[in-house]
């Protein structure tokens, strides 16, 4: 089987989602295009937060200059677009792997590269790869939802950042003492 690359071209909706329950979740990504095409593309949670963090560097890399003529370019939202519903069975869904994230100063649009997990008895020519473009606002949004699909599950400690589970006691090192700290000798 051949490695089957699907370009989305640009996508009307991308949208960050969790599903099941908190310490239970499965994370994913869905993106649906203008000929009614969805993809549903899995992707482990610290993926999902490093994708965050990755759009939001990549915007503020932007020079005012960039950022000006992309909003030129951008039609303003007079009013709120109603709920995309992404149409099953979904054209494409795999686990993703790798990921690519860039911008196409020429479109004045973001591109993303999202390749299938490889496993250990496949050809790493036999996985699968989605192409989008995406505009400026759908990646902010999409920065904006993993952030609140990443933080809607489990508490953390604020002392150390541990997941907590209601009904297991939590062993937090910097409340009792037994955590390094580096004393500076003057």
């Amino acid at each position: 089987m051949a490695s089957d690359t699907f370009n989305f071209g640009t996508v009307d909706r991308a949208q960050a989602a969790a599903v099941g329950l908190p310490g239970q979740r499965t994370f994913r990504i869905q993106f649906l295009n203008g000929q009614g095409e969805s993809a549903s593309l899995w992707i482990e949670k610290e993926q999902l937060q490093a994708l965050g963090s990755a759009i939001d560097q990549l915007i503020a890399q932007l020079s005012d200059d960039q950022l000006v003529d992309l909003a030129t370019r951008e039609q303003p939202l007079s009013e709120p677009r109603p709920e995309l519903v992404f149409p099953e069975p979904y054209t494409v869904e795999f686990k993703i792997g790798r990921l690519a994230l860039g911008f196409d100063e020429g479109r004045g649009l973001f591109s993303l590269l999202i390749n299938e997990v490889e496993t250990e008895d496949q050809d790493p020519a036999d996985g699968g790869s989605l192409r989008c473009l995406v505009t400026r606002d759908q990646l902010q949004g999409l920065s904006e939802e993993i952030v609140e699909v990443a933080t809607s599950g489990r508490p953390q400690c604020p002392l150390c950042g541990s997941v907590l589970t209601e009904g297991i006691a939590h062993f937090c090192p910097p409340s009792n003492g037994h955590a390094r700290v580096q004393v500076e000798e003057s």
